[in-house]
């Protein structure tokens, strides 16, 4: 099952459909660091040197912060 959300980003309106794990961790990200869905994919777009898929790029994200963990 997918979960569709829409986003603001630098004032462009867009939605993003993933997994209900990927917006389970997004969402406790942006509630540990103070921020917010849109603010996140601002930071992660600038990391980026090419335009990727909203879908792709959150997904990496997530599986970035659980390597993360596994390896600290």
């Amino acid at each position: 099952m997918m979960i569709k959300r829409s986003v603001v980003v630098q004032g462009h309106a867009t939605s993003v459909r993933l997994e209900p794990e990927f917006w389970q961790e997004i969402d406790v990200y942006c509630k540990q660091n103070s921020t917010n869905l849109g603010q996140l994919i601002i930071s992660l777009e600038k990391q980026q040197n090419s335009k990727t898929n909203l879908a792709s790029l959150l997904r990496v994200f997530c599986l970035t912060k659980v390597k993360e963990t596994i390896n600290s």
